[in-house]
């Protein structure tokens, strides 16, 4: 069997405005070569995008906007 750590980039299903990164370690590789990300992790999530690897969110859509609200409060 073959494992890959992919990063996952999604929104929580509750609508927020900024996009989420977690790391998923050893998760299994199919028949097409593509990872299998669990339903029950799925649930609750919009995926856009699967990285290969760990990688560290640094800027995403959706941080100025938060960090000017905050500079107006």
């Amino acid at each position: 069997m073959t494992t890959q750590t992919i990063t996952v980039l999604y929104y929580p299903a509750e609508l927020a405005i900024k996009p989420l990164a977690e790391v998923l370690y050893d998760l299994e590789v199919g028949v097409n070569g593509r990872v299998i990300i669990p339903m029950e992790y799925k649930e609750d999530k919009i995926i856009v995008a699967v990285f290969k690897g760990e990688v560290e969110l640094l800027n995403a859509l959706g941080d100025r906007v938060a960090a000017e609200c905050n500079d107006v409060a």
